[in-house]
């Protein structure tokens, strides 16, 4: 959608105030649990976070009218779950929010994003993002394998249930991407995809074996994304108002017991998924509509009442939250101290989720003793 700029300016900001704000007011004071209630600390990030994830929604649809229209599998959230996805452009994450409120079932689900590491410094969104139990990679396999496997463990230790997205593709796709794809395919003589890139199978195959080996992985989800009008490539475009009318989700569940059980055999089954996820999307745009699959439907027919209480709700949070900052010394120096802490703890360590989990184990350890 070729929109306003000032739509664009007005959705940027108030997502970033909801994300901060919210970080200042509702986050930071549950971080003395974290030393003494893990499960309780856990729980309550979670609420405030699923909260969240509706304002997006519900502020995309206020200012631009973007339908989100899913097909396929419910995401059930009840178990632990691998989730694929295309990655078409750099704000696949946003319109991610959406099809997730639509699918899951029951609604409130626990995802975690697989993202590169120095987005965990970004004030605001990255320090929620760490209290939330993202996982942050570096992109240097040893060093990642031993973040990933220490967050893993202690979900796995709390008996915590969650989905982990990862973008197999590593990068959104664009011409340098493809051309990089491309070049792939031609030196290792596969076919050339158009519509995705060649998938990296290391992630995958690591998240899927530690998955399975702590006895947390019930199911893989393929999501397959597309959108047949407007695309907004990059943040720039979103602050210029450039936002898709339409986005389509098509989601397929494949439960544990039909997946491979070797290393070769997940890369391989990754690999097909792909290539049939090009023909999938090859359809999807000469159709403009997954119509290959049998469909549930999911899109929204109209703005429901828990999307309306979480546009209150946060817009209210931000309007208090910044009065607070310009009246009240104590809000400020509140304010200045967390700030200040996550600002060395995101350029000192590996982030607070880090902190939480060697915690977790250190206090194990002592008690044992």
């Amino acid at each position: 959608m070729q929109g306003c700029w000032i739509r664009g300016v007005i959705y940027c900001i108030l997502w970033y105030l909801s994300i901060f704000c919210g970080f200042l007011v509702l986050c930071c004071p549950l971080l003395p649990l974290l030393f003494f209630n893990h499960r309780l600390y856990r729980r309550f990030i979670d609420v405030i976070f699923a909260i969240w994830e509706m304002y997006p929604v519900v502020l995309m649809e206020l200012l631009f009218g973007t339908k989100i229209i899913v097909t396929g599998d419910r995401v059930r959230t009840t178990e632990c779950s691998l989730l694929v996805m295309n990655h078409r452009t750099r704000l696949d994450w946003n319109f991610l929010w959406a099809a997730m409120f639509y699918a899951a079932e029951p609604q409130s689900h626990r995802m975690k994003f697989v993202l590169k590491a120095p987005l965990r410094h970004a004030p605001g969104p990255g320090w929620v993002m760490q209290m939330a139990g993202f996982l942050y990679i570096h992109r240097q396999w040893e060093r990642d394998q031993k973040l990933l496997n220490n967050v893993l463990d202690y979900l796995s230790d709390i008996k915590y249930t969650y989905q982990v997205l990862i973008f197999p593709e590593g990068t959104d796709f664009n011409d340098r991407s493809l051309k990089k794809s491309n070049e792939f395919a031609d030196s290792h003589h596969l076919e050339r995809y158009t519509k995705v890139l060649h998938p990296k199978t290391t992630g995958f195959v690591f998240l899927a074996n530690k998955m399975k080996e702590n006895k947390q992985l019930d199911a893989v989800y393929d999501f397959s994304v597309g959108y047949p009008g407007s695309l907004p490539q990059s943040e720039m475009d979103v602050l210029r108002g450039i936002f898709p009318e339409e986005v389509h989700f098509h989601i397929k569940r494949y439960p544990t017991s039909e997946m491979p059980t070797s290393d070769a055999g997940l890369k391989e089954w990754v690999n097909d998924l792909w290539q049939q996820k090009e023909q999938t999307l090859a359809d999807f745009y000469c159709h403009r509509r997954f119509t290959t699959h049998p469909t549930n439907g999911h899109a929204q027919s109209a703005i429901n009442n828990s999307l309306l209480l979480a546009l209150l709700f946060w817009t209210g949070l931000i309007a208090v939250t910044l009065y607070g900052l310009c009246t009240s010394l104590y809000m400020q120096v509140w304010a200045l101290i967390h700030c200040s802490v996550f600002l060395l703890l995101s350029f000192t360590s590996e982030g607070i989720h880090q902190l939480e989990a060697s915690w977790y184990k250190n206090q194990q350890v002592h008690d044992k003793h």
